[in-house]
């Protein structure tokens, strides 16, 4: 849980978009198989209900990047550096 939520400024940095819904499986080796199939397959919708939060917010993230790309494209809008990051904020 603390490496996912320093991971967030970290992605973002690179220019992900990290979604705020998060998945957490407490005691994952009791809840899933090896295989990554549930031990209780009775359990398995309501897992499903609870990803679907994040992976419906992963979609929608994904598509309005995808439309706002067709608008402008990112890299006519932000230059990319050619040097180091040092370069983000200083003008010259």
């Amino acid at each position: 849980m603390r490496a996912a939520m320093g991971m967030r400024n970290f992605l973002s940095e690179l220019g992900c978009l990290p979604v705020s819904a998060m998945i957490h499986v407490p005691k994952a080796q009791e809840v899933m198989t090896e295989n990554g199939s549930f031990n209780d397959q009775s359990e398995q919708d309501s897992w499903f209900n609870y990803f679907s939060r994040t992976f419906t917010q992963l979609a929608w993230w994904a598509e309005a990047a995808q439309q706002q790309k067709l608008t402008q494209n990112p890299t006519e809008v932000l230059s990319s550096f050619t040097k180091d990051p040092s370069q983000r904020n200083a003008p010259k």
